[in-house]
């Protein structure tokens, strides 16, 4: 992982040294990450980042290198609602789930106006962790003693590809700074998560399309 944000980070530094003349900007932005779909099953939304370099191609096209980080805590409430039952009383759980995107992105520029909304789509990959820990009460048979087990420790890691679709506006502050704000709909494919738990107690992951929406404000600063 590291190796490769250091490489996209090497070629995002080179594109802004370089001699051409063309204006670039940079993009950086907050936002908070709701899990959608079959994801919001045991993982809850949290805040991320995003960082992008900016490259006006014309009037009312651009496009741009991002990348990012993201993690989701475990949902255990909700694990447990599932998958509790007579003889597995309780879980707890300690599961998150991160990614660093790596994508290249277009912006078309609905209007020239003051204030642009814009529509925005993003092609490329991520690189994700996933490290599962934790116990669960066993009960044998009505009556009996609970007994608390460790479950197998469930890890998976690797670079996956993703899209992103969203829509966005942004507003001037000066001529080299402008607001951005923006809301897009995220596809990982075959990212692993943890979605339930086998008859030996072990939690399973299951690698599949997962789905999370951005609420996402910042500031574009042109150079």
């Amino acid at each position: 992982m590291s190796k490769a944000l250091i490489i996209f980070l090497f070629i995002i530094s080179a594109t802004l040294t370089n001699g051409q003349t063309v204006q670039r900007g940079v993009d950086i932005k907050l936002g908070y990450n709701s899990p959608v779909f079959n994801f919001d099953n045991t993982y809850n939304g949290d805040i991320g980042f995003n960082i992008g370099i900016l490259y006006p191609f014309a009037d009312n096209i651009q496009f741009s290198l991002n990348t990012g980080y993201t993690k989701w805590g475990f949902d255990n409430n909700g694990f447990n609602l599932k998958n509790t039952n007579d003889h597995y009383t309780s879980f707890d759980i300690t599961a998150p789930l991160s990614i660093i995107p790596f994508t290249f992105g277009i912006k078309y520029y609905a209007t020239n106006t003051k204030v642009r909304p814009y529509f925005s789509v993003e092609l490329g990959f991520f690189y994700y962790t996933q490290k599962a820990t934790g116990s669960y009460t066993w009960v044998g048979k009505p009556g009996d003693a609970e007994e608390s087990n460790s479950i197998p420790e469930l890890k998976d890691s690797g670079f996956r590809p993703m899209v992103s679709a969203g829509a966005g506006i942004v507003t001037p502050i000066n001529k080299e700074w402008m607001l951005d704000f923006q809301i897009k709909m995220n596809t990982l494919l075959n990212a692993q998560s943890v979605n339930g738990s086998n008859n030996s107690g072990a939690v399973e992951g299951t690698s599949s399309t997962h789905f999370f929406l951005s609420i996402a404000a910042g500031i574009n600063y042109f150079f």
